[in-house]
């Protein structure tokens, strides 16, 4: 889903991943582009504009540079005044390229930002689709904690004082890695899976009952924090309740809907004697076992009485 408004080309040359080195014709800087993925030109050099998405960043590789530097000067002029006569937002040439003085006079005549990156065309390709989808994806704020598990994307959910920050935090004691506490904002990655990110304003604190508000990164260090981490398993907590049938053979099936996705969860209940933390640490290992072809009990006992059928 693409949002009507875009992104100003000023963001993205502040953005460091990029490596953007370099900025002519930085007045037009507040051109948007409307588009989640860049664009390489291609035949659009050549004259043929029928495929030139006006709407999206152009990208130079070694490939458009070469191309250009070896036509005749007067030819070369003008295929490039056709080029940027399209009124594409912004270009960025990368791998560190010279950018010469008659690219960037034909871009200003049509009031073109062009910037140098010294990433190699493939990952400035990479890291700016990744950083546009974050932009213009469609997106969804969930109240929990979002957590990185043994390296599994692990969202806590529950009614508000069930214990999710507590988990939480005895989670990263035992060195595991927050991303964000009580409010996660969640956008669909190039590949349509949920990712989920810190609200800016409180990123790095966490709400403890009876300590308040602590800063994660103060007490654990800069390893506790991670910026974002793609969604694997949802984890409900809620307070234990002898009226409810809970799952005790590991036959149950439960999602969770994000953004359209629908992505496993467990539901834990809470007690007084019960460690929630080494509680959700079991939940990760059983998840990854499962999904590496480990045999539920309940598949295990359905093996052992074909195998006693078969006698």
């Amino acid at each position: 889903m693409i949002k009507k408004t875009g992104i100003e080309l000023r963001e993205i040359g502040i953005q460091t991943d990029l490596d953007i080195r370099q900025i002519h014709n930085d007045r037009w800087l507040d051109n948007q582009t409307r588009h989640p993925r860049p664009q390489r030109p291609g035949l659009a050099l050549a004259g043929y504009h029928r495929y030139l998405n006006k709407l999206r960043i152009q990208i130079f590789g070694k490939t458009e540079i070469g191309y250009i530097n070896q036509l005749e000067a007067a030819e070369r002029q003008r295929r490039l005044r056709q080029f940027f006569a399209a009124r594409i937002p912004g270009l960025i040439i990368s791998d560190g390229q010279s950018c010469a003085k008659e690219l960037v006079d034909a871009a200003q005549r049509y009031h073109t930002p062009v910037m140098v990156s010294g990433l190699k065309t493939s990952v400035l390709v990479s890291r700016l689709s990744s950083f546009l989808y974050r932009h213009f994806s469609k997106k969804i704020r969930i109240n929990g904690v979002l957590l990185d598990v043994k390296g599994v994307g692990t969202l806590l959910t529950g009614d508000s004082g069930i214990g999710k920050s507590e988990s939480a935090l005895e989670l990263v004691n035992k060195g595991h890695q927050l991303v964000s506490d009580d409010l996660i904002e969640f956008y669909l990655d190039p590949y349509d899976r949920p990712v989920g990110r810190s609200i800016e304003k409180i990123k790095q604190w966490i709400e403890v009952r009876g300590l308040g508000i602590i800063n994660i990164v103060d007490i654990f260090g800069i390893g506790a924090l991670l910026p974002e981490k793609r969604l694997d398993l949802v984890i409900r907590l809620e307070k234990w309740s002898h009226r409810k049938k809970y799952d005790r053979l590991g036959e149950g099936r439960l999602t969770f809907n994000i953004l359209g996705k629908e992505m496993p969860m467990f539901v834990i209940p809470v007690a007084p004697g019960r460690n929630v933390s080494t509680l959700v640490e079991v939940a990760v290992k059983y998840f990854m076992s499962r999904k590496n072809g480990s045999k539920s009990f309940i598949e295990y006992l359905d093996e052992q009485q074909n195998e006693q059928g078969n006698e």
